[in-house]
């Protein structure tokens, strides 16, 4: 066993201490990577466009994502609600 990956081991894991088969235990682990490693900016597009199918103005989405980045496990900077409207709008 010593040859398997960090990730082989957590895998392993799921499948030990849950109902949840090889191939969706590894499909989880992939999802979540892949969620934690999404970049800020990627962050706020999808949110703001999240946000607006939601029918929220703009004024109350930039407030609302400038606080959940802050909160956000990657490292971003503080934004500023004029730096998230740059983002989404270019």
């Amino acid at each position: 066993m010593s040859d398997l990956t960090e990730l082989d081991h957590l895998v392993a894991y799921l499948v030990r201490s849950t109902r949840l088969s090889a191939g969706e235990a590894g499909r989880l682990v992939d999802e979540v990577l892949a969620y934690l490693s999404e970049q800020p900016e990627d962050y706020i597009r999808r949110r703001h466009a999240e946000l607006q199918r939601e029918g929220r103005s703009n004024p109350e989405i930039f407030a609302r994502l400038a606080r959940e980045v802050a909160a956000r496990r990657f490292k971003a900077p503080a934004y500023s609600e004029r730096q998230i409207r740059r983002i989404v709008y270019g």
